[in-house]
This record gives structure tokens, sequence and C-alpha cells, in this order.
């Protein structure tokens, strides 16, 4: 488990989750994942996922299942390891109310929201592209390529500013 800022990685986003006052939360991640404790603490209900070299979309399927047994009109899609996403974007995002996407300018990521209607088509979602095709219309919510930056391996961590 990688530790940043004092805390698991995945932790900074699933704060920020916390604070939006949604109805529900949900973890998808490998039963084993030494991170599951610290989610299921702050509330979140954990889905085992322990085939994640099938992709994002498989994970996906995960959280639409999940939300869909809930009565929410929406699912906010997070990343783990995107630490740098601010509370400001993600209320931004869940302000429009329909299908709402992250851009650095260039590119359509998550964090993502989609309206209940468009769970279906998240289910045909494959591989890694997730749900990406899904966010051709989506509304986009700029931030920094720094602010949407995620951390693939330790050395896309900052390092330390020396004193």
């Amino acid at each position: 488990m990688v530790s940043f800022q004092d805390m698991p990685l995945g932790l900074q986003i699933a704060h920020r989750a916390c604070a939006l006052e949604c109805g529900w939360r949900f973890a998808i991640c490998s039963s084993d994942a030494p991170i599951t404790p610290y989610y299921a603490a702050l509330g979140f209900a954990v889905i085992a996922n322990d085939e994640p070299d099938r992709g994002q979309a498989h994970s996906l399927h995960f959280a639409v299942r999940a939300a869909q047994t809930t009565t929410a009109s929406a699912l906010l899609v997070l990343l783990a390891d995107m630490p740098f996403v601010t509370q400001d974007h993600l209320r931004a995002i869940v302000a429009t109310g329909g299908l709402a996407a992250s851009t650095d300018g260039k590119a359509t990521m998550p964090p993502a929201l989609f309206p209940r209607d468009m769970w279906p088509a998240l289910l045909t979602a494959t591989g890694d592209s997730g749900a990406r095709h899904l966010l051709r219309d989506a509304r986009l919510i700029e931030a920094s390529a720094s602010e949407l930056r995620d951390i693939d391996v330790v050395a896309d961590l900052p390092r330390p500013r020396s004193v």
C-alpha cells in the first residue's frame, strides 16, 4: 500500500467523496487489498473485484450493479489514484446533475457523473478505456492537468521538497 501525505494513496479522494454527503459510497478493490479496512471505516461498502486485470470497465460494472440496488439518481465515478482532485472540482461535477466529466483541456476523464438512465450503457463498457466512449456529450468541467493527474506508479508521486 502506497502512502501519500500521511495516508494510503486512495484515501485522499475517498475523504473528498465523504464530504459530498452522497447517499451511498462504494469502493471497488481486491478482497485482499490492504486499503479495504480504511474504506470500510469511512463508510464505503467494499465490493471485491478479484480480477482487476480485466480492466477499468470490469470495476465499473461492479459499481453500477451496486448503485442499481439503490435509489440514487446518478453515479459519480472516482479513481483512487487521483489524489489531487479538489473538493471544489467534485462539487462542480455533481452540481451539473447530469452527464459530466473532467477535462484538462485536452482529454476527457474521471471524475465523471453518470445519470441513472445511462447505467445500462455503462454495463456495456469493456477494457481499460472504461466509459470514455459515453462521455462525448458530457458537460466538461475543467481542471488543471496537475489536479487531474493520476498516480500509476510510485515514481509518479511528487518528490518531497528539501529544506
